[in-house]
């Protein structure tokens, strides 16, 4: 497998690397309930949130420009949907003219609101994703008693997205090699045609799967070379995440 673009940084051996999947996941969720269900007055809250962002992201040892690199992959989706949101009236709130332009405080709070929510659930979800591998990742949310199936295509879908890009490297470079000069809705024809024969391609390789799996007796199960277990160092670590994310409520 040619792409690690999703790998390259798994295989580490931090505090963040070593801890159980099971752990990650918790806290992952926990983080992102809370930051979800702040108000816009706890301003505060959210600092502190980052503050604890950014504790794991250097105990990770894996480079901060790297999670902000996938960060800005994301973001501009983000951004796109509620970049209007300031030109939206409301019926309570100062509003103010930029030349022809006005723009309202609630829109404001809004867009500022959802905006640091998305960036710091975003960042902890990288984390969580950069860090783990992603077999285990299956693994540990199959031992939370999420139900298999779910697990089965998430497990499908990352191991042939593989695959589907090598197939599709190779239509490109066929195509490239093939016509070099075309008008435009020629083009376009001929990538319309590529998309179909790579769904084609894609159903038929998923049938071939499926049989091979079937006549093996897959029963579900996510399998790993190693189990999970559940360490003292795990429950210590859990312990700090929840003392950390009491401070806003106890200090602030």
């Amino acid at each position: 497998m040619k792409h690690d673009f999703l790998d390259h940084h798994r295989s580490g051996n931090s505090p963040v690397h070593l801890a159980d999947p099971r752990l990650k996941i918790v806290v992952m969720l926990l983080f992102i309930f809370a930051v979800v269900i702040t108000p816009y007055r706890e301003m505060s809250d959210f600092l502190c949130y980052a503050g604890i962002l950014f504790i794991i992201a250097l105990v990770s040892r894996v480079s901060l420009f790297h999670y902000l690199s996938k960060l800005l992959k994301l973001y501009p989706m983000i951004f796109l949907i509620t970049f209007l949101l300031p030109f939206f009236p409301a019926l309570n709130g100062a509003e103010y003219q930029i030349g022809f332009v006005k723009i309202y405080q609630s829109g404001l709070q809004k867009f500022a609101l959802i905006n640091i929510k998305s960036v710091l659930a975003i960042l902890m979800s990288i984390v969580l994703t950069v860090t783990t591998d992603f077999s285990m990742l299956l693994k540990g949310v199959e031992k939370l008693r999420v139900p298999r199936l779910p697990i089965m295509v998430l497990s499908f879908m990352y191991r042939f997205i593989f695959l589907l890009i090598d197939e599709t490297e190779r239509m490109q470079m066929a195509y490239q090699s093939r016509y070099v000069k075309l008008p435009v809705l020629r083009r376009l024809q001929i990538f319309s045609q590529q998309i179909g024969v790579l769904f084609i391609r894609t159903y038929e390789r998923g049938e071939r799967v499926y049989q091979a799996m079937d006549s093996r007796g897959w029963s579900g199960e996510v399998r790993t070379l190693n189990d999970l277990h559940w360490r003292r160092t795990d429950t210590l670590h859990f312990a700090l995440f929840a003392l950390s994310m009491m401070v806003p409520v106890i200090f602030i």
